[in-house]
Formats: C-alpha cells, structure tokens, sequence
C-alpha cells in the first residue's frame, strides 16, 4: 500500500515540476500550468474508463486494467471483495442445499406461494398427497390444484393462519390436515399432513359410541318401563321402595349419559360451513334462560347478572348454541354454593370475536384440573357430581359445539376467586 502511495506522489510531483520547466521553456506560464495538469486529468480519466470497462464486463481476474499507483489499491480492494463474495455465496449455496435436502425429507407435504397464491416451490411429499410436480407447477395458482370450496373460502378470507381438513385432491381415500402461515415478505408457507388414521380411528369410535347408545337405549327403555310399573303399583312393599326409587333415578341418569353421548357422536369432528345456520338473538336467548332459572330455586340461591349486547347477533345452529349457554350456567349454578352471584356477558372482544363469558366467585377450581375439564366423565370433585346428577359430559358438549362453529372455549380460574368460562365465535359468524 505505501509504494502504491509513493508511485502516485511521483506522479503529483513530476506533473508539479513540468510548470516551471514548460513555463521557462515556452515563456507562457498559462501553458505551462494547463498542460501537465490536463495531462494527469486526462491519465487519471483513461484509467477510469479502463476501470469502468473491466468491473462491466465481469471484473475477472485476468483481465484488470494495468495501473499502479492508487488505482492498483482500487483493483486490490475489488479482488477482496469478489473473494469474500464468493465465500458468502458459498456458504449460502450450501445452507440452501441443506435447507432443501431438510425439507425434501419431511413426511408431510411443503409448499411455499407467492403474493398471488402462485406456487414458487415445493418438496417431494406434495406430489404424493396435493398432486404438485415440481417441474410443471411452478408458478401455478394453488387454487386450480386443490379445488375444495372450504380451501378456496379459506384462501380469500386469509390474513395470518388457516387451518384445514380436506380429503387429497388425488386420493380421495385420504385425508389431510392443512395449514397455511404467513411468512416473510408477501409469502405463504402451506403444508398438509397425512391424518387418514386418525380420523378412522375417529369415525370407528364414533361409530361404536353410536351403535352402543344405539343398543343400550332400547333395553334401558324396558328396565324404566317396568320400574315406572313397580314404582306406582299400590301392592310394592315398603322395603322395596327405596330399592325401585333409587334404580329409577340411575336408569334417568343413564339415559341422559346415552343421550349426551349420542350428541358427542353426532358433534365431532364436524363442522359448519361459514354460510350455514340461522340469525340468532344470544342476548335473547341468554335472557330466556336467566328468567327460567329465576324463577326456580337457583333465582333464591343465586344472584344473575346479565349485560349482553343486543345488536350482537350470531349466524349458527340453534339448538346447539342454546345447549352452550345452558350448559355453562347451569354448570355455574350445580357447581357454586348459595350465594354465589354469576355474571353472564354477551359482547364483541378486541379482536373481533363475539365472547360469552359466564363468570362467578365462587370457590374456584385448582390449576392441575383445568386442563382435563373439557374431557368426557371427567369429575373435579366424583362425589358432588353424582349428587348433583351431572353426567360428565356438558363441557365435552360445549367444547365440541363451539369448535364445529369455529371458535374457541377458553377456562380461567383461581381457587378462592371464581371462574370464567369463555366461548368465543370467529367474526365471520356475526351478524348486525
């Protein structure tokens, strides 16, 4: 670097000792300092052009421009550069292949789309399960390839996430779970996931539940008939009417249980479509609800307290949405002492969605239960839920319903300072 300056000071210096030299020469100092220095002007401006005309061309190594001096130092700066370039590039390509062999080899099917729902790659499972050949669709809107109304409905309406569960587009005997995130600038990451047993493992349960209440329900039948029999026949021993009271009361618990199982079966793993359903006044409903119970005695044990939004209407099935608000005050009032003041709130949260909240302050319930709340039989407390006639399955209910309309059932509670049960329903259900 310093004979690269020491060159380019000879430079300066000679160019500087041509004045006196053309000045005493020529006898015209105007001369004399305008041509050495448009000489190491114009020097200077050949070298840029040979420079501009290398980095043009490609800058390859062999083909520098011949200079010393400072534009040597230039020409050394840029073959640093290239080299650390091709490093970077290195590194990158290797990452990439990396990356690509990763994903190649996950089982469930990758594929990455641009702003216009194009598709800019893809690895090898999405030939397998959506029909996606690399080397033909690239570029092909994913929307021609998986023709699924949901999928489409899904694509227009999609800002952050979507999830899904279609059958292939090219195996009908398979389906598939599918997500979509975004990611990046403008992109989408969609994969699906092959998930044909699980869901036959669903429909065989679902299938046993059914035929099971199916054949329980008619001999259940006969043995209430025949107790309702006993039951009002004059000539029943003393002894014995506690014995018939007490197996009536089972055989109607029984039939509820097979009743509830009968709902869970029909519920599960359905959904409705976003269109699908009636206009449903909630504050109508909810407020149905509280004057019944009102005028029972839960209205002398407990204090309701209903604020609701009544412009707030809600597009769904009917008897199943009345089943959620049933089930969530009811099991506030089976579960609470007298006393206990419940609050019953129907509104639009930040995020859009429409919330009913069913609050009290009663005992509470300890953290370790909360997860399980939702499962079917599952008891915090056996003993009190017999009691009280719960069959174990009205959370399992609620949680299937508010699901199959798209939403979310959300539990908070803290022993000692009551609980809030929580449904809520996407914004694509409402309706003013």
């Amino acid at each position: 670097m310093s004979n690269a300056w020491s060159v380019e000071r000879w430079r300066i210096t000679l160019t500087l000792l041509a004045i006196p030299l053309l000045g005493f020469t020529l006898s015209n100092w105007t001369l004399a300092v305008v041509l050495p220095l448009l000489g190491y002007i114009a020097w200077n401006l050949f070298q840029f052009y040979k420079l501009e005309k290398w980095l043009r061309t490609g800058a390859f190594k062999g083909k520098a421009p011949d200079a010393n001096g400072v534009w040597a130092l230039i020409v050394q700066q840029i073959y640093r550069q290239q080299r650390k370039e091709k490093r970077r590039k290195k590194r990158l390509s290797e990452l990439l292949k990396r990356f690509n062999a990763t994903v190649a080899a996950l089982p469930d099917a990758t594929v990455i789309l641009n702003g216009n729902d194009e598709i800019e790659w893809a690895n090898k499972a999405a030939e397998q399960f959506l029909g996606i050949q690399r080397n033909r669709d690239i570029g092909v809107r994913i929307a021609n390839l998986i023709r699924d109304p949901d999928f489409d409905a899904g694509l227009k309406k999609f800002v952050k996430e979507l999830n899904l569960e279609l059958g292939s587009p090219i195996n009908p005997d398979m389906m598939l779970a599918l997500r979509m995130v975004r990611y990046g600038k403008d992109k989408k990451l969609l994969t699906a996931r092959d998930i044909s047993q699980r869901v036959e493992l669903q429909r065989t349960r679902k299938a046993f539940v059914a035929n099971a209440s199916h054949e329980l329900k008619t001999p259940l039948t006969v043995i209430s008939g025949y107790l309702e029999i006993m039951q009002s026949d004059p000539k029943l021993p003393p002894e014995l009417a506690d014995a018939v009271d007490s197996a009536t009361e089972q055989a109607q618990r029984m039939q509820r249980i097979i009743e509830d199982l009968l709902v869970l079966s029909r519920l599960e793993g359905t959904l409705l479509s976003h269109n699908s359903g009636e206009r449903l006044s909630i504050a109508g409903i909810l407020g149905q609800i509280i004057t019944d119970l009102q005028q029972t005695l839960s209205g002398q044990s407990h204090r309701f307290v209903l604020d609701t939004d009544e412009t707030l209407f809600l597009r769904g099935n009917e008897a199943e949405i009345q089943s959620i608000c049933m089930n969530l005050i009811s099991n506030a009032v089976k579960y609470t002492p007298a006393g206990t003041t419940i609050d019953v709130r129907w509104y639009r949260d930040s995020a859009g969605h429409a919330c009913l909240d069913v609050e009290d302050n009663g005992p509470g319930i300890p953290a370790e239960h909360l997860p399980h709340l939702t499962e079917r039989f599952y008891r915090v407390d056996a003993g009190r839920s017999r009691e009280i006639g719960g069959t174990g399955l009205g959370l399992s209910i609620v949680k299937h319903v508010v699901q199959r309309h798209g939403g979310f059932l959300q539990i908070d509670s803290e022993p000692g300072k009551g609980s809030t049960f929580r449904a809520c329903f996407p914004a694509y259900r409402l309706l003013s």
